[in-house]
């Protein structure tokens, strides 16, 4: 079963939920009481006996509040704000005329119709029987950098000119907050969420010390921004709401990638994360910088809007990141930790803590998947919940755990790539021996990468990723496309063709941020990534002469970085060897060379196309067609092959060879060439 989570809380939260309730409903009886009696103040004709019971009732609620206000949510809210007592009033009663409906209708005498777009400070001091000076003093107050208007606790409603006039506006999130409310506030658009904490947290030795480093980061004065830096679903946030538990305070994370695109939504959901935290004095974290905005909008003014936020918020700030070069522009001192993906041995704890009971029916597949998937613990807790929906009743297996995996990849590719099934075997495909002894050498590379790089110790020996990149060069037709498909089938992977139409963007940054999310899921996912065309991607850097030479050399230069530090299996594939980037040659594992085949090679790719249930009929000549169609490769041959097999069953007859000779000369003229050898 999963490992069961709490929420990271400080002690006092215990005692701020406790007398809540109770509390808000006296606070809300005390204003109505307030009110009416504020009514027969002003009254032509007061009802002084009315006016003596409202009094009574009154004196009874402060009696009994006077025990319940020395702690509780209010409490520590005036302490962190600073309030002072007529601010508290203010807010109590901004919130009793948008909670409760026997309220407003006192507040309309007092105030007129306007009374319905809000409180006004006029309407408040008749109610709170507030005299001139402490009437000026609020107004003042409220004027300036007021904690209850700078926190969004309380918002100006409408736009008179007169302070005094103007209508605050208790939002949704203060009232369901003092109420005892804890789920988050809806201002974030469902993108906002509490941090939770597994128990005992699993780290390697380089999480451990970052993890360690943490709590004091974050304690740091003058407050900080503290960044960390890694890849979706290694424990970032895990690791900053650990910190943050060990301070007694809590996390309030607002994910980017559920943040609706446009600088309009993200203001709304920072207004939300800020006013969150001041209620529940928690330590906001922004979440996946890198699905900051979209393809239409400004990504730098976004990090201006970001930066500006953190800059006016009281305490740290923590922000998550995949790609490093992402920096917000603050003012505040910046700290950047670098958060891995856990280790082998730690995955494969991980692994077993969240299978639990299941874990004995993965066991003799446990190391291999622990070094195939590179998750952190949210990650892998994810992809066994799903594993255990495809399971159902049954015990989860190893197929369930890959099944549960790759589910969640797919959802973090989104339409970057798509999933290509493989329906090929290696009896339809023909290579050349030392072809074919290469294309083994890279299968081999990633079936045994635990022994080697594990057990044997060699991964200490590598610089950076312990993944797989190749690159199949050659003519158009040739099988590189299938080969990369084989090898993803003969490895049990998916196999994810990158979208470049989806990936490529005008606007500066899009590309890398969109090749980001296919490497980080492909890598988390152990896909294989399918670049073909790669030569468009790839290409040799240039002299920088304008602004696009410039950010084209960027692009490139992160891919190269990005390929040698991925962990997965990735294959690119060109017609146009010589443009691709010589910088990428010695980031490879492998370069494959296919070239077209020869005499031998195009007869058994004739014999192997016809190995089906077709009709046939009389001696098909296969050398005389590999001899007389000598330019054809395997693409060819099954063009022709497959236009054959469609004439005979559009004149209801069997295929014939002078069929496939007729075939193949449609495709050779396809193919600019002439009517095939000897032929005019």
């Amino acid at each position: 079963m999963p490992t069961p989570q709490y929420a990271p809380v400080g002690a006092p939260r215990a005692a701020l939920i406790g007398s809540d309730p109770r509390r808000f409903e006296l606070e809300l009886e005390r204003v109505r009481l307030r009110a009416m009696l504020a009514v027969e103040r002003i009254s032509a004709s007061p009802d002084e006996a009315a006016a003596t019971r409202l009094a009574h009732e009154l004196a009874a609620a402060d009696e009994t509040l006077s025990g319940l206000r020395r702690n509780g949510r209010a409490a520590a809210l005036v302490a962190r704000l600073g309030l002072e007592r007529d601010d508290l009033d203010l807010l109590w009663t901004a919130v009793a005329i948008a909670a409760d409906p026997y309220v407003l209708p006192h507040i309309q005498v007092l105030g007129g119709s306007e009374a319905r777009r809000g409180l006004s400070l006029s309407t408040f001091a008749l109610i709170a029987g507030l005299g001139h000076s402490a009437a000026r003093m609020l107004s003042l107050r409220l004027l300036g950098p007021h904690p209850l208007i700078a926190d969004h606790i309380l918002m100006w409603g409408s736009e008179a000119q007169a302070t005094t006039a103007r209508a605050l506006i208790a939002p949704p999130r203060t009232i369901t907050w003092l109420a005892g409310d804890e789920d988050p506030d809806g201002a974030m658009g469902g993108a906002g969420r509490l941090a939770v904490l597994p128990h005992e947290p699993i780290h390697d030795v380089h999480q451990a010390q970052v993890a360690a480093s943490l709590p004091s980061l974050l304690a740091s004065l003058p407050a900080p921004l503290v960044i960390v830096e890694g890849a979706l679903g290694s424990g970032r946030s895990t690791a900053v709401a650990a910190a943050a538990a060990a301070l007694g305070r809590e996390v309030v994370v607002l994910d980017l990638h559920q943040v609706p695109h446009g600088a309009a939504a993200l203001d709304a959901a920072l207004v939300g994360l800020r006013r969150e935290c001041r209620l529940c004095d928690a330590v906001p974290l922004i979440a996946d910088l890198d699905e900051l905005g979209g393809p239409d909008d400004s990504v730098h003014t976004l990090l201006r809007t970001l930066g500006r936020f953190i800059d006016a918020m009281p305490g740290p700030c923590a922000v998550t990141v995949g790609r490093p070069e992402l920096a917000v522009p603050v003012t505040r001192p910046l700290a950047r930790v670098r958060w891995t993906v856990p280790e082998v041995a730690t995955r494969r704890a991980l692994w077993n803590r969240a299978l639990g009971d299941d874990a004995p029916y993965v066991e003799p597949e446990l190391d291999q998947i622990a070094m195939r998937y590179r998750l952190g613990a949210g990650g892998i807790q994810r992809a066994v919940d799903s594993s255990r929906l495809l399971a159902g009743t049954a015990s989860v297996t190893a197929s369930h755990v890959i099944e549960g995996v790759r589910a969640n990849i797919a959802e973090r590719l989104g339409d970057l790539a798509v999933r290509t099934p493989v329906r090929q075997s290696w009896d339809d495909v023909v290579l050349a021996p030392d072809i074919r002894d290469q294309v083994m050498a890279v299968i081999a590379r990633v079936r045994h990468a635990h022994r080697v790089l594990e057990d044997w110790g060699f991964s200490s020996k590598l610089p950076k990723g312990v993944g797989v990149a190749a690159l199949f060069s050659g003519p158009p037709g040739t099988g590189k496309t299938m080969v990369a498909g084989l090898i993803a089938r003969e490895l049990d992977l998916e196999l994810y063709q990158v979208d470049l139409s989806k990936v490529v963007s005008k606007w500066v940054g899009e590309t890398e941020k969109q090749l980001a999310k296919i490497f980080e899921g492909a890598e988390a996912g152990h896909a294989l990534l399918l670049f073909d065309e790669a030569d468009s991607l790839f290409a040799k850097r240039t002299e920088v002469r304008s602004a696009t030479d410039r950010y084209a050399n960027l692009e490139v230069n992160y891919l190269l970085q990005r390929i040698e530090s991925f962990g997965g299996v990735s294959i690119l594939t060109t017609n146009l060897e010589a443009s691709i980037d010589p910088a990428l040659r010695r980031r490879l594992a492998a370069s494959v060379a296919f070239w077209p085949p020869d005499l031998e090679e195009r007869q058994r790719m004739w014999e192997r196309m016809l190995a089906v249930q077709a009709p046939i009929q009389g001696a098909l000549r296969l050398e005389v067609l590999a001899t007389e169609f000598d330019e054809m490769t395997g693409a060819n041959i099954r063009n022709a092959v497959l236009s054959a097999a469609f004439l005979a069953a559009a004149e209801n007859a069997a295929i014939t060879h002078a069929r496939l000779e007729r075939a193949a000369r449609g495709e050779y003229l396809a193919m600019g060439r002439g009517l095939g050898k000897g032929r005019s």
